[in-house]
Formats: C-alpha cells, sequence, structure tokens
C-alpha cells in the first residue's frame, strides 16, 4: 500500500470518528439545548411583561397574550432583524395600549464591547412607555428618543428598527 493510500485511510477514518462524535453529541444534548431556550424565553418574557402569571401562544413563534388569570393584560412580540454581525432577536412586551412595557435580546453576535451594548439594560430601558413614532434614533430623526450606541449605530438602528417594525406588525395584523 502507498504512503498517500495509507493518509487518505487514516484521515477518512479520523474523519468519521469526529462526525461519528459530533453526531452523538448532537443527539445527546438537543433535547437539553431547545429546553433550555425555551425557559430562558419564557424568563425573558416575564422580564418584559412582569405582571403576567402565563404566556399563551397566539401566533406561532411571533406573538404571545401576556394573562393575569383569564384577563389579557398585554402581549409579548419577537422582534428580529439582521446587525451588523448577525442576527438580533428579542422580545418586545405591549402593555394594553401598545406601548412598550419592555424589550430583551436573546440572540445577538453584535461585536464585543460595541454593538453587544444593545442587550445592555441602559440602552433596553430608552424603549419603555414608547409607541411605534417614537421607537426611532435621535441620530435619524428628531422625533426619535433612542439614544444610539456609542460607536454602534449599525447595531442600535437594527435593534431599534426591529423593534418598531414588530410593534407595527402586531398593530397591522393584531394576533
Amino acid at each position: 500500500m502507498s504512503g498517500a493510500l495509507r493518509l487518505v485511510i487514516v484521515l477518512f477514518v479520523v474523519c468519521a470518528v469526529a462526525a461519528g462524535s459530533l453526531a452523538f453529541v448532537n443527539a445527546a444534548t438537543k433535547d437539553r439545548i431547545a429546553e433550555f431556550a425555551r425557559l430562558e424565553k419564557i424568563e425573558a418574557m416575564q422580564k418584559v411583561l412582569p405582571e403576567a402569571q402565563e404566556f399563551v401562544e397566539t401566533t406561532p413563534g411571533m406573538v404571545w397574550e401576556a394573562r393575569q388569570g383569564s384577563q389579557v393584560i398585554g402581549h409579548v412580540v419577537a422582534a428580529s432583524i439582521q446587525g451588523y454581525s448577525g442576527p438580533i432577536e428579542g422580545l418586545v412586551g405591549l402593555d394594553p395600549s401598545g406601548a412598550i412595557s419592555g424589550v430583551r435580546v436573546l440572540v445577538q453576535t453584535e461585536t464585543p464591547g460595541l454593538g453587544a451594548k444593545v442587550a445592555r439594560p441602559e440602552f433596553l430601558a430608552q424603549f419603555q412607555g414608547r409607541k411605534p413614532a417614537e421607537v426611532v434614533l435621535k441620530k435619524d430623526d428628531p422625533a426619535g428618543k433612542i439614544d444610539a450606541v456609542t460607536a454602534a449605530t449599525i447595531s442600535s438602528r437594527a435593534l431599534t428598527n426591529a423593534v418598531r417594525k414588530a410593534m407595527e406588525d402586531f398593530e397591522k395584523g393584531g394576533e
């Protein structure tokens, strides 16, 4: 057997073992990862509408009714958009008047120390109580109420636009 053929066989075996190991680990952990993501989403919903006792999904993966007993006290709407480095996904809590009760970022891959600051409480607090027309960066519109994160305008604009679009889509389509 030539040296080249032996090398090909060894590389094939190594790749097969690595692929098999990855498949095994994925199969063993995927349910646990999915459960963790579900619990993380519920926790974020409770933070954007803390008065709610339960959340009932009305549009799969997009809209949840927030309830206190049998009374609907608001809604949670999914928001997502492409940021500077990748997707930004979050949840927007809306009170019965349609104003924001809270915003939480679930997924973001923005630049650490810069764009990633859009997930910080200081930035997210600016959305509290806002209606869609106010959910605009001050830098983009004098009527805007949101200050961009310094040196992270793209990430700030992306999250702000995602929140406003989620609110507008909810207003148009209801549930």
